[in-house]
């Protein structure tokens, strides 16, 4: 690794003599600030003419950087030493970084390129000039973690092979779980999942492709582009939808089980990651289509990578957890509070070990920076538009008129409320039912895992350290968050902590374990096979639970998503597909569930509100079906008068209620 060795000597004041750099120690440097520069003046001029004249004025301050830059090589190549004013803060940066002189450029073009992928995608769903702004965030990327990266004198501990081999079976058993019969479990798809489908499929129609703003409901767009590329491999349908999140699910297991090995031991690893790729929350939450599931595959990414970077010193644990971070900011909303939970811990580990953070703090700052270059695209765009930042959170917060309203209801303080809003969050882990996107009847934690999470709670606050501290936060937070939020406990917003409960359900069981082995060392592994067995027998209820038990009462979405499901799933079947005069309203509407024209693109539906008083008169082009919601039944006579010939046919729950009854004409 290069060492920046300019020496400078004073001479007399306001005289400085600096020795001549040797051509090794420039080639790095100069290469850089030349290829750098040469390729912001080109990305400029390349976008230059399809920007808005207000934003020209950013890629001028770009351009003119690059040329600075592509000067100041030439400027080091001809006098082969460093301008005097660069000496002093140079020296200090590369020291203190431990860094050589080419990565410092490095570092200082990386946020040029992404601010200049930011230029080049602009703000709607179309980028203004798609190739240069995704090289630029691409590169602005790469240079961060090449400018950062520092080379480790020792090598990382290797993994053993039987490890990878667990890695692999957890991984495979928790895809199997999440993607079995995706299409058919939940057997309704929702109308949410049916809009961020719509969204997903714009960008395989070419209708958008610019991943630093937003798509359907103020979400980043990045996760719609990410989710195309399961309709990509399974089509237009629910597989292809839900595929992303069983992925993201899985792998969310797979990093459980880094964390929690890298926190505590392997028995507790396997033993947190065996529970959570079961839970009946994750499965559920890996089986729909929504960006909710990646939230806690980051956050184990995040956790997992600093833990490691802090117990070994090695700084690409460190810039790894800073990718993550920013690339986390890309899809559900609740990460969003990462980073203040980060700056919370690196605080704490300030104050338990002054020592260990001095050393670390370089690298904490290095992982920001990283961190800062992913996400400065996408921060830039919410800069601009802080409402759509503000969106998901402002839909629910209890600020926004709830909190208000319920105290001129129940006549309670507004701090009792907000009081009694975190007690409903924490016990909708333990004790209260679940609400809205998954409302099974049970809380998260069935009964026995209920308690072990108790258990494993009352531990971590006894031994509360770094380690316990970093598995707490998240929970801490969304606890707090969803006690801030309407409804709580509401089921989406527990999925960050999810991770951490299964943590903390597994660590009275390990420590259990271990005690006994303490105790009678003769009888060591009958005892871990003994708490394997009590694992695995907790572990199977919830795989029962969720696969044999949950849908027997509870259908995702409710009664109008299990129409439009049927529907759907009825005019797929449809040669050719016919026009649909739908007639639901008041209670829902052909196009109110993106369900319908998520599964059914061709089909064109038009939307009868009005009650027909008699036989109609729309002029009929082609094969039409009229849908009829059970309380608009009657107005099938009426129907039938205008355009006799058709068959009409009920459909109804499997021994249950009519759900619509269907008119084909001719």
């Amino acid at each position: 690794m290069e060492t920046m060795s300019t020496e400078a000597e004073i001479e007399s004041p306001g005289e400085t003599a600096v020795e001549p750099l040797p051509p090794a120690a420039l080639r790095l440097p100069v290469s850089a600030l030349w290829l750098g520069g040469a390729l912001l003046v080109v990305m400029g001029q390349a976008i230059y003419s399809q920007l808005p004249p207000p934003f020209r004025q950013w890629v001028y301050l770009l351009m003119g950087l690059g040329l600075v830059a592509f000067a100041l090589g030439g400027s080091l190549v001809a006098r082969q030493r460093l301008p005097v004013w660069l000496l002093r803060p140079g020296r200090f940066l590369l020291g203190y970084f431990q860094l050589s002189a080419g990565q410092l450029v490095l570092l200082g073009l990386a946020p040029c390129f992404a601010l200049m992928a930011w230029l080049a995608a602009g703000e709607g769903l179309l980028a203004l000039n798609l190739p240069v702004s995704l090289a630029a965030w691409l590169l602005a990327i790469g240079l961060a973690l090449a400018g950062s990266y520092k080379r480790e004198e020792a090598a990382p501990e290797p993994v053993p092979r039987w490890e990878w081999f667990l890695l692999l079976g957890l991984f495979l058993g928790a895809l199997l779980l999440r993607a079995w019969s995706i299409g058919s479990l939940p057997a309704t798809l929702s109308g949410d999942e049916g809009s961020a489908g719509l969204m997903a499929v714009r960008f395989l129609k070419g209708e958008a492709n610019n991943i630093f703003t937003i798509g359907w409901f103020s979400f980043p767009s990045l996760y719609f582009a990410v989710q195309s590329l399961g309709i990509v491999v399974l089509g237009q349908t629910t597989e292809g939808l839900r595929l992303a999140s069983a992925v993201a699910g899985a792998l969310t297991v797979v990093g459980l089980y880094w964390l929690a090995r890298l926190l505590f031991d392997r028995v507790t690893a396997v033993f947190a990651a065996v529970f959570l790729m079961v839970l009946h929350y994750h499965v559920h939450f890996s089986r729909i289509g929504l960006n909710n599931i990646w939230d806690g595959f980051f956050a184990v990414m995040i956790l997992a990578s600093l833990w490691y970077g802090w117990k070994t010193g090695r700084r690409p644990g460190f810039l790894f957890c800073g990718l993550a971070l920013g690339l986390a900011q890309y899809f559900y909303v609740t990460i969003r509070v990462f980073p203040l939970l980060l700056l919370i811990w690196t605080g704490i580990a300030f104050l338990q070990d002054r020592a260990a953070f001095k050393h670390r703090l370089p690298d904490l700052i290095l992982a920001a920076f990283v961190a800062l270059v992913v996400f400065l695209p996408l921060g830039l765009f919410f800069a601009r538009h802080p409402a759509e930042f503000n969106a998901p959170m402002q839909r629910v917060t209890i600020f926004e008129g709830w909190l208000e309203a319920t105290m001129q209801q129940t006549g309670k303080p507004a701090v009792t409320i907000v009081l009694n809003q975190i007690k409903d969050s924490f016990l909708g882990i333990t004790h209260l039912p679940l609400r809205h996107w998954y409302n099974p009847g049970v809380p998260l934690l069935l009964a026995i895992p209920g308690g072990l999470f108790l258990l494993g709670l009352l531990w971590a606050l006894l031994n509360l350290d770094l380690r316990y501290v970093l598995v707490l936060l998240p929970l801490a937070a969304t606890v707090l968050l969803g006690g801030l939020s309407q409804d709580a406990p509401a089921s989406q917003r527990y999925v960050m902590a999810t991770p951490a409960v299964a943590i903390l359900v597994a660590t009275p069981l390990a420590q259990l374990a271990a005690w006994l082995q303490q105790f009678w060392p003769r009888y060591q592994k009958a005892i871990l096979v003994l708490a394997a067995v009590v694992m695995a027998g907790v572990a199977g209820r919830d795989l029962y639970y969720y696969f044999f038990e949950v849908y027997d009462s509870y259908v995702l979405g409710g009664l109008n998503t299990e129409v439009a499901t049927s529907v759907a799933h009825y005019l797929q079947e449809q040669d050719p597909p016919p026009t649909v005069y739908f007639f639901g309203f008041p209670r829902m509407g052909y196009y109110s569930f993106s369900t319908i024209p998520y599964l059914a693109p061709e089909v064109e539906g038009v939307d009868v509100n009005e009650p027909l008083a008699g036989p109609p008169g729309w002029s009929l082009q082609g094969p039409t079906i009229f849908i009829f919601l059970p309380e608009r039944a009657a107005e099938l006579d009426h129907v039938r008068a205008a355009y006799p010939g058709g068959r009409s046919q009920n459909i109804s729950q499997e021994n249950g209620p009519l759900l619509y009854i269907t008119y084909k004409w001719p």
